[in-house]
């Protein structure tokens, strides 16, 4: 199987994606999925700080229910988001 090295993190004032693991996987696909996932994950470690906002954040703010919350979250997160792979040449 083809190794990749996994690349994510937050833009903006984030400094963007860096190097996290080198990995084996089937396919690009599954070597994006886990830059993605990382991604998410380090959003999710920061919101609700330096300018993120969390989901309860949002409803208090924007006045608005939890679904919809939720989806503003997302669109939110979606936008800091900066990942990517690159294929390990043996």
């Amino acid at each position: 199987m083809p190794k990749y090295k996994i690349f994510y993190g937050l833009g903006g004032g984030f400094g963007g994606a860096s190097e996290q693991f080198i990995n084996e996987y089937k396919n690009e696909e599954k070597a994006m999925e886990d830059a993605y996932y990382g991604a998410c994950e380090e959003y999710e470690n920061y919101s609700g700080y330096h300018g993120l906002r969390s989901i309860e954040d949002i409803i208090e703010q924007d006045e608005v229910d939890e679904d919809e919350a939720e989806e503003i979250f997302n669109e939110e997160r979606e936008s800091w988001l900066d990942y990517y792979v690159e294929l390990v040449e043996e």
